[in-house]
């Protein structure tokens, strides 16, 4: 063995035994790691099974609301799931829905109450605003203006906290709820915001409710009880027990036959062929509609 030959063979020795110290220490390390490991995972599926039952809820309330109006088996389905919730976190997003529930059940006293008790802390700050709104919606059927008023401003408050992606869907709500405050004072600007906001074509009826509906507040402020009639009608005649068919029955003076206004959806199978314009002019609408769990409800406005 000449001397290039033992030198090698001692850093080939060198390295060999640097290699099985840190072989030795990584499999050691990852012994070490294999108890967090393991809690982590339970802690992932711990968590899965508590916010993934919240998700399919949210997607049923949307269908019974807005689609089938089976408003009292939503509030069932939310006292449900508010009994139930596993967090207290997860137990205040119930109760918003809860209290929402409530509202499209026309149960406007029990609404507000749950949605003041709901403890603000355990939600972001998007949340609040949509607890606001619907507070102050159901305050504009009981007439209470001075809680309105109030709520109003703890919207406008907390607008600021929200974070950028959300400014527009707490500007909706505050433009709103100020064309419905100033009704009778400018209804035309009332008529305005209506339109901009509720007359959009989502396949959902209860869109379609809330749109005639706000509309029929408009002709009424305008002196214009047969327009008025033909809105209410519609509801009445499409909105089974969702809160604006039970207030529009309140509002209606028969001048119409409700019989008429019965809703047919249109059948996709048999398209209509029409001829069409040289020029279409593009048509878009602002969604305010926010993502759903841990980060805001689905809904919008009504």
């Amino acid at each position: 063995m000449n001397r290039k030959t033992y030198i090698a063979s001692l850093i080939i020795l060198g390295v060999g035994t640097a290699a099985l110290f840190i072989t030795n220490y990584f499999f050691a390390y990852m012994e070490m790691l294999y108890i967090p490991l393991i809690v982590m995972l339970g802690y992932i599926v711990i968590k899965y099974k508590v916010t993934g039952p919240l998700q399919a809820f949210s997607t049923k309330f949307s269908m019974l609301v807005d689609y089938d109006l089976e408003v009292e088996q939503a509030v069932e389905l939310c006292k449900k799931g508010y009994e139930n919730a596993p967090t207290k976190n997860i137990q205040a997003l119930y109760q918003l829905y809860y209290g929402m529930g409530l509202y499209y059940a026309g149960r406007y006293d029990e609404a507000i109450k749950m949605l003041n008790t709901i403890d603000l802390r355990k939600l972001q700050s998007i949340y609040h605003i949509l607890i606001f709104a619907f507070v102050c919606y159901c305050c504009t059927e009981t007439k209470d203006w001075e809680t309105f008023r109030y709520t109003l401003d703890r919207i406008k408050a907390t607008q600021p906290k929200v974070g950028a992606r959300y400014q527009s869907f707490a500007n909706n709500y505050v433009e709103i709820l100020e064309a419905v405050q100033n009704v009778e004072n400018d209804p035309e600007h009332y008529k305005e915001i209506v339109e901009k906001h509720f007359n959009r074509e989502d396949g959902f009826i209860s869109t379609k409710l809330v749109y005639n509906y706000r509309l029929a507040i408009y002709h009424k402020a305008v002196g214009n009880d047969l327009e008025a009639d033909k809105c209410l009608a519609f509801v009445i005649a499409n909105g089974k027990n969702h809160h604006t068919a039970l207030r529009a029955k309140e509002l209606f003076k028969n001048l119409v036959n409700v019989e008429d206004f019965v809703y047919v959806i249109p059948n996709p199978a048999e398209p209509v062929e029409e001829e069409q314009p040289e020029v279409i002019e593009s048509q878009t609408g602002e969604s305010s509609e926010p993502d759903q769990v841990e980060e805001a409800p689905e809904k919008k406005e009504e």
